[in-house]
């Protein structure tokens, strides 16, 4: 009885932790194991649209620019609403994106930056994003492969 009263602090913490854990693991939102669903979009190149289908869309859209406000993308979508990349996760950016109802489509002067910001996105459950590409061909590399000739297997 002396020992349970030694550890009963621990004990406490402990079986909190697992109760918590538990908790976690079983309820709706708990660990999420759907890498596949995030990157089949990605892969497949479902989550990229071209700027004549944003222009053939019939539904309401809501178009994101990511750049800075005043940038040389301002031009194009004169529609778009101008969230910086870096503030999108702020409560009224999101209750903006929530509140609609249709395509999200979103652009950024850098592929990568609005790659990043479908990702977490959807990450957090927002459905029908897009990211809107002036470039839809694949890569290109610059330079020809070559390898290295002053290299050879050591025997």
């Amino acid at each position: 009885m002396n020992i349970l009263k030694k550890y009963i602090a621990l004990l406490v913490i402990v079986l909190t932790v697992i109760i918590l854990v538990i908790i976690r693991l079983f309820g709706a939102g708990g660990f999420r194991p759907d890498a596949k669903k995030w990157y089949e979009p990605s892969v497949t190149g479902t989550n990229i649209i071209s700027e004549k289908q944003v222009h053939a869309l019939n539904e309401k859209k809501l178009i994101i620019n990511l750049d800075d406000a005043g940038s040389a993308n301002d031009y194009k979508y004169p529609e778009a609403v101008n969230i910086p990349a870096g503030s999108i996760l702020e409560n009224e950016n999101l209750k903006t994106i929530s509140k609609h109802n249709g395509p999200v489509i979103i652009y950024s002067s850098e592929i990568s930056v609005s790659a990043r910001i479908w990702m977490i996105l959807s990450q957090m459950g927002y459905k029908n994003i897009y990211i809107l590409a002036t470039d839809t061909t694949n890569e290109v590399l610059k330079y020809k492969f070559r390898t290295d000739t002053t290299a050879s297997p050591e025997l």
